[in-house]
């Protein structure tokens, strides 16, 4: 009788696994599903070599009310005081006091158009915002830098210049060690900070 219930309670545990396993595959499937991302860029700034495609359901929102729209969201904790700071350090001329509102777009997808080296088309390339998307984040502090893209945004500022911000976590060096070493090998640890980066 105690064999049967072993056996029995193996069985649950492996179904509640096989259970979780296909939630977690369905919340991936959700995230990167292709219907809410436009088969083309709908949104593009002269001269750019992103567009964004697939905005957010909605209207224009001031940067204050987003905040309290997803105030349980951790991606937007100080996401006004944030934002204002980013753009008052990377783009000085730019002046912005506390009473300015700044209307904000948020998008779903960049379009990123590349040439590969000694070839003469260009290339379009889509992603998604998502938790699990990283990519190349090209600064200008030498070496590789990683990030996840979590959030996009385009920016009416007072001064009637838009500007496009993509709000990332970085990954950092790692002080782990494996154990297997191989020349050239790069630990990264993810940050749980976001930070804000210019497309332009």
């Amino acid at each position: 009788m105690v064999r049967i219930d072993e056996t029995h309670e193996a069985l649950a545990r492996i179904q509640m696994n096989v259970d979780n396993y296909d939630k977690f595959q369905a919340q991936v499937a959700a995230e990167n599903s292709d219907d809410s991302v436009d088969e083309k860029p709908i949104d593009e700034q002269s001269n750019a070599h992103w567009a964004f495609g697939a905005p957010v359901p909605g209207r224009l929102v001031n940067s204050r009310a987003l905040e309290e729209l997803n105030r349980g969201s951790p991606l937007l904790i100080n996401f006004d005081f944030r934002l204002r700071q980013f753009i008052s350090k990377s783009f000085p001329d730019e002046l912005i006091s506390y009473e300015d509102t700044i209307m904000i777009r948020a998008f779903k997808c960049p379009y990123v158009e590349y040439q590969l080296l000694g070839a003469p088309e260009t290339f379009s390339y889509a992603t998604r915002c998502s938790r699990r998307a990283r990519g190349i984040v090209n600064i200008t502090e030498p070496g590789l830098h990683f990030a996840r893209l979590r959030a996009l945004f385009r920016c009416s500022l007072p001064s009637g210049r838009k500007l496009d911000v993509a709000l990332v976590s970085m990954f950092t060096q790692s002080r782990w060690k494996p154990r297997t070493r191989w020349a050239g090998c790069q630990i990264r640890d993810g940050e749980q900070q976001f930070s804000f980066l210019a497309l332009s």
